[in-house]
This record gives structure tokens, sequence and C-alpha cells, in this order.
């Protein structure tokens, strides 16, 4: 009965060339003795293992980790060959022979200790169902822990597809990769219904939902770090179920919002990862009435996601705050908002924006190093409308000095002075003062003998009676 315990962990390790190495030693036998292996198990195993090759498992990367370049195989686990269809049925036949006289019998006798093996192996290679929850081994202890479900009902799921349809996802007969999809999906359901309780080993996490934490982001809201405290997992005993059954949005929220700073770490850069591989980050499904709030929720995830891990950043580094954002190239104004953020927030606009050089150029900062002059430009005028209808002019106006928009500047403080001109209480005239002196400070500095730049660009606006401003 030995040989059948080791292919039994040969198919759990998903190592195929050794199981089929270990058939090779030990032999096959014509008849259905169960002391002997099936001459149909030999041959599903031999080719599971010619389609494994030079791989450490069946499931293993065949680029060798982009080492030689990736070509689409004759055959594959989701592309079985006629063969290996007629292969997998005769063993699912087997399998159900077995299970027939077991159940006349009375069970399996107790001079066969290798009978849950036989059978878990018989049902891993024709199909027919999964391990997990197979009658004929409720009582095995074979699927005792989460990754030994998660592998038997993958690994059953992977045994549906339907050679005849390469790449379709159904038929009038439901063939193809349909029935695949169907499963993992069905996974997918029983694990978000599940919840977080049924993974984490501290219970008192299980009013944190991964589902809530999705929504959670469709509300605008940031992540990381707002749950009872981290999770004794960091939210992975949850996130991996989650992940291994494509509910990527929900896994990646749970991660984020149950394990806290490093959660959050976690879930911006690997949802970053995925995001550059193709892949989309939702979760999936094959209802197609999906309620149009959840999806938006999920499309706006990882946006949430490393913008609330860049603001993380801000207080240490504005600079590697930037570096997060601008992964987000890609989604247009919620770049364009979270940049004005950074900006404002950290007031770091020497590092972020640079300073006005005495010809009147402003130098190169973190900014430039991902946008246009053109561009930085604007970002600065767009923080400084921003900064004006926030009520802190004194930032707008330091934007629009580094924007070069000379013109706005002198109507914002030509406003202020004026506002403040008839100062009533010791609070206005301070504000006095302090436009007073800005308006002084930027003379001495950019209007000084030889400079030039600063009326230059109000005569191309047409604004050069502004600068009437310094004759007060």
């Amino acid at each position: 009965g030995g040989v059948w315990l080791k292919l039994f962990y040969c198919l759990r390790c998903g190592d195929l060339v050794a199981a089929n190495s270990i058939l090779q030693q030990f032999g096959t036998a014509a008849s259905e003795d169960t002391s002997h292996v099936d001459q149909s198990v030999s041959n599903i195993v031999s080719q599971l293992a010619q389609l494994q090759q030079t791989r450490e498992t069946i499931f293993g990367d065949g680029t060798h980790g982009n080492a030689r370049p990736a070509r689409p195989p004759a055959s594959s686990l989701l592309h079985p060959t006629q063969p290996m269809l007629h292969a997998r049925r005769t063993v699912s036949d087997l399998y159900r022979r077995t299970n027939t006289r077991s159940s006349h019998s009375g069970g399996s006798p107790a001079e066969e200790p290798f009978h849950h093996y036989r059978t878990a192996c018989l049902a891993m290679l024709g199909g027919a169902e999964s391990i997990s929850e197979a009658p004929a081994l409720a009582s095995s202890g074979l699927v005792k822990t989460v990754e030994d479900y998660l592998y038997a009902t993958l690994w059953h799921a992977i045994c549906l597809a339907d050679g005849d349809l390469v790449g379709g996802m159904g038929s009038a007969g439901g063939g193809g990769l349909r029935k695949v999809s169907s499963a993992v999906a069905r996974l997918g359901v029983l694990v978000d219904r599940w919840g977080p309780s049924h993974f984490e080993r501290d219970d008192a996490r299980a009013g944190v939902g991964a589902s809530d934490a999705v929504a959670h982001a469709a509300r605008g809201g940031t992540l990381g770090g707002h749950g009872e405290g981290p999770s004794p997992s960091g939210g992975w005993a949850y996130a991996l179920p989650l992940l291994a059954s494509q509910r990527y949005a929900t896994a990646l929220a749970y991660v984020a919002e149950a394990g806290g700073g490093l959660g959050l770490l976690q879930a911006a850069h690997l949802g970053v990862v995925m995001d550059v591989a193709g892949l989309s980050i939702g979760d999936f499904s094959l209802e197609g009435g999906a309620d149009a709030g959840r999806a938006e929720s999920q499309r706006r995830l990882l946006p949430v996601l490393v913008a609330s891990y860049s603001a993380s950043l801000q207080g240490v580094d504005a600079g590697a705050a930037l570096k997060y954002l601008v992964l987000l190239s890609d989604k247009g104004k919620f770049v364009k908002e979270q940049v004005q953020r950074l900006l404002l927030e950290t007031h770091q606009f020497t590092t972020l924006a640079g300073t006005i050089q005495p010809d009147g150029s402003r130098s190169l900062a973190a900014l430039d190093a991902y946008f246009s002059k053109k561009r930085v430009s604007a970002l600065l005028v767009d923080a400084a409308h921003h900064a004006m209808r926030a009520g802190k002019p004194a930032d707008a106006a330091e934007l629009l000095v580094l924007s070069g928009r000379f013109g706005a500047l002198f109507e914002l403080m030509n406003r202020e002075l004026a506002s403040y001109l008839n100062a009533a209480t010791p609070e206005d005239f301070e504000k006095r003062q302090f436009w007073f002196r800005a308006a002084s400070q930027f003379h001495a500095i950019h209007l000084a003998t030889g400079r030039t730049y600063v009326q230059t660009a109000l005569d191309d606006d047409g604004n050069l009676s502004l600068g009437n401003t310094f004759q007060l």
C-alpha cells in the first residue's frame, strides 16, 4: 500500500514527474486488485509528467523566471489532449467502481490501510469529484487544513476543462472552460460567505469584513489600520483563500485593513504588481448583472491603496510619496488631485517643485522627473487655485511664483492687501503686515536691478499694469 501513499503526496505537491517515477519503480497490473496500480492510472500520470517536463511542479512557470520566452503549449491542464481526456475518464470510471464495491461491502477492510489513499488518487486523477467533498473520504483525514481544501478544490476545478473546446468559455453543453470558471467562482462565493473569522485564529477580528473594506474605497476613504488592531496573520489567513479563488479586490482590501501599516504596504505593492502584469483587480464572478456600486469600488481600489500608502510616506519623504503616485499615471484626474494634495499637505514646495533661479527659470525638482515643465506649471497653478478655495492664500502665492504666473500672483497680493488696508482688529493688522512684507520680499528678489523676467511675463500676458502694485 505504500505506493498509494507516496503517489497521493506527489499529487498533493503537484509533482507528477516524481509520481511517474514512483509508478515506474512499482510497476502496474492489468487487474483491479487494490494492491496493484491499474494501467489507466499509469497512463494519466505519464501524460501529466510529460506536460510538467522540467518544471518543479505541473503548475510551475514554463519560462523559468523569464529565462526563456513563453510559448503556448500544444497541451496544458486547461487544454488537455484527447488521449489525456480518455485516460482521465477511464480512471474516473475506476473510481466509481471502487466506490460502488466499497459501499456494497460496508466500507474499506481494516487490512487495507491504504484504501483512502488509493481512493483519493483515483478521485484526483479521474476528476470525478473533489477529495474535499467526496463522501468516501469524509473520515479519511486527508483534508485537514484550509490549504488542503483549497488545493483539492482547485485541482478538481482544473480537471473539469474540456479539451474539445480549447480556448472556449462554453457551449450548449457547458464545456470548454465554463465548468472550470464555475468551480472557481463557487469557491470564491464560499470563502466570501465564510468570512475572516473562519480563517483567522483570533475571533476578535470577525467584525472586520473584507467586503466592507472594499466598499470603503468607493466612498473615497483611505485604507490601512482602521480595524480593531492587526490580525494575528496580518490579514493573510483570509487573503490567501481569497486570492486562490480570484477574489482579488476583497483580498487586497482586507490585507490593507486588517494588517495595519504593514498590511497597507503589502496590499499596495501587490496590487501594483498585479496591475502591471495585466490582472484585473476585481472579484471574479460569472454573474452578468454584478452590483454597479461594488464594481466601481473595485475599480477604484488600486488608486486608493497606492494613494493611502503614499500618504503614509509623505511626512518622512515627499519625493518617495510622489514616486508611488506616478505609478497611477494612467488614472488621469486622480493622479492630478493626489499630487495637488501632496503639495498642499506637505508644503514641500522646494523638494517637489524647485525654486526660481536668477534668470527666472524654475530649477528641476521631484515633479520634473515625471512630468514635462508645462505639465508641472499646470499642476502648480491648479494647486494654487485649490489653496485659495481652501482659504490658504499664502500657499497659493508661493505656488504661483513657482509656476511663473506672476499676473495671477499680483492679483492675489492686490486683493489681500486691499482686504486689510483698513485693519480694524489685531488679527487683520497682522495679516496686512504679512502681505506687505511678502510683497516687499518679492520685489527685492524678483524685481531687483537687472532682473526683467517678471515684467516680460506680465507683458506677454498683457498685464504689465499690474506692476503698479509696488508703487504703493
